[in-house]
């Protein structure tokens, strides 16, 4: 499963001190630089109300990535190395992506004030899943006309095409009053039809019934009869569940049926093919986008949890699976000193990575969080969000 943590930590003026001390408790995992531009603070009210809405554009975006990928293995039927090669980020795999990620200011400007960039980036997001939903619509519509044909090929003789199992010798072609009609007739009643079809009403021509064909559910009867008691015919017919089919032997109307069937089994595979390419183009911007909206998390969580003049470490951390609670832990242990609303005054102390042995008085009387922490199970002293790259495990 693989798993990333994109977190940030205080530097308190030395980036490179940080580093370390997350390294060291992230012992074996992948660690990596998580670069940000220089974005604009903006003001409280601002980072407050962003905060809320990228988190919730975080979750929508997630959904539509996995929305790319199980759509991709449903229209195609790829296995999930086959899917893992064709998905691409700027020519990359995702995984080096992620862990290479650097803004992209040609599509999101960093330099303009953090709503502007967001914007930016659900316009490019909106704009994918709607073509997204379009093209889904458009193949739903062409694979229900695709089912209907492929039913009047396949299907039992109560719904399938007669043009294929009809010859012209089966029917009266030459006659100004008289029609041959086929009736699909439950096989367990065959002998019912059989012995009754002639007294169901007038003018049917008496031995006129053939047997055409059948199948495991219905046999296939012809018979002969006036035009003018087709009706009445019909629906004496469903009476006794005999089920007339609406089929007049004409050889121009079946060729242009047999067009038509083999345009939308055409225009099937030209559209399969169209959305597949289409989803292997866009999944990129699509997973750009998610990206790019994990990084402004990152950066407006970390002004509101540190305080301006920015002074933070933004990395990115692949932990190890099997040692990934113990590393959260340890992560989580040695940052512990910034659950209390005081962790500004110790910042100073903590700046030669010493903790201090006993609280202050003040400390004292602060707000802890770790009393909550049992309830808050999620929560962490320091920003940290999951990037769950999981899409492409085998128990999805």
């Amino acid at each position: 499963m693989t798993r990333y943590w994109l977190l940030s930590v205080p530097a308190h003026g030395d980036g490179h001190a940080a580093w370390r001390d997350v390294k060291a408790r992230v012992g074996e995992s992948d660690v990596s630089d998580f670069m940000l531009p220089a974005l604009k603070i903006g003001t409280l009210d601002t980072l407050v109300q962003l905060s809320d809405e990228l988190a919730k554009c975080d979750a929508a975006y997630e959904s539509t990535v996995g929305k790319f990928v199980d759509t991709l293995r449903s229209l195609t039927g790829a296995g999930n190395g086959e899917l893992e090669a064709a998905l691409r980020v700027d020519g990359k795999p995702v995984d080096q992506y992620i862990q290479s990620f650097a803004w992209d200011n040609a599509k999101y400007r960093w330099d303009r004030p953090l709503p502007e960039v967001a914007a930016q980036i659900a316009a490019a997001m909106g704009a994918v899943d709607a073509q997204l939903k379009t093209k889904l619509t458009q193949y739903s519509a062409l694979k229900n006309s695709l089912a209907t044909v492929r039913r009047r090929q396949t299907g039992n003789l109560s719904v399938r095409a007669l043009s294929d199992v009809v010859t012209r010798d089966d029917c009266v072609t030459d006659s100004e009053y008289l029609q041959t009609v086929f009736v699909a007739v439950p096989r367990t009643l065959a002998k019912d039809w059989t012995n009754g079809y002639e007294r169901m009403t007038d003018m049917v021509v008496p031995r006129s019934s053939r047997r055409i064909a059948d199948d495991a559910e219905f046999v296939l009867f012809s018979v002969v009869l006036f035009r003018r008691v087709l009706d009445e015919f019909s629906t004496k017919a469903r009476d006794r569940r005999f089920i007339v089919r609406d089929f007049v032997y004409d050889e121009a109307a079946i060729a242009r049926d047999r067009a038509t069937a083999a345009g939308i089994v055409e225009q099937e595979e030209e559209l399969l093919d169209n959305i597949t390419e289409w989803l292997k183009g866009s999944f990129g911007d699509a997973v750009s986008a998610w990206i790019h909206t994990k990084a402004l998390r990152l950066f407006v969580e970390s002004i509101l949890r540190y305080g301006i003049p920015p002074d933070f470490l933004p990395v990115l951390v692949r932990p190890a699976p099997r040692h990934a609670s113990r590393i959260k832990r340890a992560l989580v242990d040695f940052y512990a000193y910034l659950e209390t609303s005081s962790a500004a005054s110790q910042r100073a102390r903590m700046a030669g990575k010493a903790r201090p042995a006993k609280a202050s008085s003040a400390d004292d009387s602060a707000f802890d969080m770790r009393e909550f922490s049992s309830v808050l199970s999620d929560y962490t002293p320091f920003v940290f969000f999951e990037i769950p790259w999981t899409f492409l495990d085998e128990d999805r």
